[in-house]
Formats: C-alpha cells, structure tokens, sequence
C-alpha cells in the first residue's frame, strides 16, 4: 500500500481485526525490543548519550512498520502509544516512556499525512517517510533534552553528536520498516 492510498484497497475497507491486530502487535513487539535493549541501553546512556540515541532508533521501528502496513495517518501514534503502555512496568522510566514512543510517532504520522498531500512530492513515498523519519528524530531529541545535565546542555558538540545519533536511528528505524512492509506487502498472507 503506498503513502497515497487511504486506508481503503479498491472499494474495500481494511478489517478492523487487521488494523487493531497490526497496533497490538507493533505495540506488544515494541515493548519486547525495550525489554530485549534495556541493559544495553542503559549501559548506552550510561556511556555515552549519541549511541544511546542511534540504539533507541530500534524502538521506532514497529510503530513506523504499522503506519507503513496499513496506511492510516495516525498507525504509528496508536501503536506508539500502545508500545509505550506496554513497555511502562518495564521501563527504567516507568509511564513516562510513553511521552517518546507517542511524540515519535506523532511527529512521524503528522509529517507523512502532511506530505502526501504536496504535489511537488507525489509519489515518491521514500522521500516522504525519509523527512517524515528526520521531523520524528528532531521530536525526539527536544523531547530528551530535559535528561540532559545543564552542563552537556550548554556543550553544541555534545547536543550536535546527540541530534546526529537521533537522525541515524530514526532514518534507520524508517528505511528498515519500509523495507519489511514491502516485503510483507509482496509475499505476506495478504497478497492474493
């Protein structure tokens, strides 16, 4: 399904069993990554905050392979916010961990529905999902920046480095969703 296709294929609407089980599946697949890179991530931060943010790219991935699944303008929100929900009681920040998965998702559904609609952009769903993944890791990286000691605050090579890790792993988390929706779209079950 590409970006400009709504969430109808042909005259036919997608299941509602389809879309909720694609958002609980991108949400509880999210909250298994955060288990799964916790003591790394946390040893990441610990060491140093720019790999942290490239590694954290990998929990944008299933949010952003929901809204490339099913083509809905707010796919990667609901499944963010799903992740996050999910991921609290495991989470080294327990509820708050919600505020990024649903800002990153936001900010990622907002820029593609809003891109889909510039002619100068038609169908070229790469590019859109590209800027689309770039708005998401800036999102994220003002969203981190209260964590940050006010000394790292005020250093512009430390927030660049930090901009820098976020913008590869947002990138990374949207090529590689792109990548798998294509996939699934070509050989998955519902290929007829």
């Amino acid at each position: 399904m590409t970006l400009h296709q709504s969430a109808t294929a042909g005259d036919r609407r997608l299941p509602l069993l389809r879309v909720l089980f694609t958002l609980v599946a991108a949400g509880a697949g999210s909250a298994l990554i955060v288990l799964a890179f916790s003591p790394f991530s946390a040893a990441a931060a610990a060491f140093s905050a720019p790999l942290y943010a490239v590694v954290a790219g990998g929990y944008s991935f299933l949010p952003f392979l929901a809204r490339r699944l099913l083509g809905l303008p707010w796919a990667a929100t609901a499944a963010g916010c799903l992740a996050g929900v999910l991921s609290a009681p495991i989470s080294p920040i327990g509820l708050l961990i919600v505020v990024p998965f649903v800002a990153g998702g936001a900010a990622y559904d907002a820029v593609a529905w809003a891109l889909a609609r510039a002619p100068w952009l038609a169908d070229r769903d790469r590019w859109v999902f590209t800027i689309a993944a770039a708005v998401s890791a800036l999102v994220l990286f003002i969203v981190s920046l209260p964590v940050f000691s006010p000394v790292n605050r005020g250093l512009p090579l430390f927030l660049a480095a930090v901009l820098a890790g976020r913008l590869v792993g947002q990138l990374a988390a949207s090529a590689l969703a792109g990548l798998a929706a294509d996939a699934l779209h070509r050989f998955g079950p519902q290929r007829r």
